[in-house]
């Protein structure tokens, strides 16, 4: 378990990203992140969920889909729902991230950069809030983030794909905590 000195938020990161040749590229946010990456995320019990993107059509795309549980008819028919997606925040950057609260940065990728990669149930024995980065795409495009303080180790798994959607990338990584 987490102690009351540590708290885990989660961000999903649509820009910057990489894209199939290795280039940086912006994804779209999908309607299916949004739920899913809520519900997983108060399964755990981990708040906020920041959602990445630089356009602010995306910012007013997710507003639109979250307000009509928030504030509209889908709340009062669902509350459960309309609390799951409280945790969620539109954000530019992840600058913009730690201009607000003081995280600690953990990135994710299916094939991490040649640094060592810690456990996801380490967090638990480093004091502080932490902030586990998913990224959209072919993976984070970390030559334009800011600086982690390091990364977790991937998923492996033993069939032919090479990677997991980031949904259940991030159902994984959270069960892994050992909240």
């Amino acid at each position: 378990m987490f102690d009351s000195s540590s708290r885990i938020a989660v961000a999903l990161v649509h820009h910057p990203v990489l894209n199939r040749g290795g280039d940086t590229t912006t994804t779209a946010i999908t309607s299916i992140d949004v739920h899913d990456f809520a519900r997983s995320c108060a399964f755990y019990d981990v708040s906020p969920v920041y959602l990445v993107h630089p356009a602010d059509g995306m910012h007013a795309l997710i507003h639109d889909m979250t307000d009509y549980y928030l504030n509209g008819k889908g709340g009062e028919r669902n509350p459960a729902r309309k609390e799951v997606l409280s945790a969620i925040r539109c954000v530019k950057s992840i600058d913009q991230i730690l201009d607000e609260d003081d995280y600690q940065l953990w990135y994710t990728s299916a094939t991490p950069p040649d640094e060592s990669c810690i456990n996801p149930s380490e967090l638990k024995n480093i004091n502080g809030k932490h902030l586990i980065v998913l990224g959209t795409g072919w993976g984070l495009d970390e030559k334009n983030m800011p600086d982690a303080n390091g990364w977790l180790s991937p998923i492996e798994g033993v069939g032919k794909v090479r990677h997991l959607s980031v949904r259940a990338a991030l159902a994984i990584y959270l069960d892994r905590l050992a909240i």
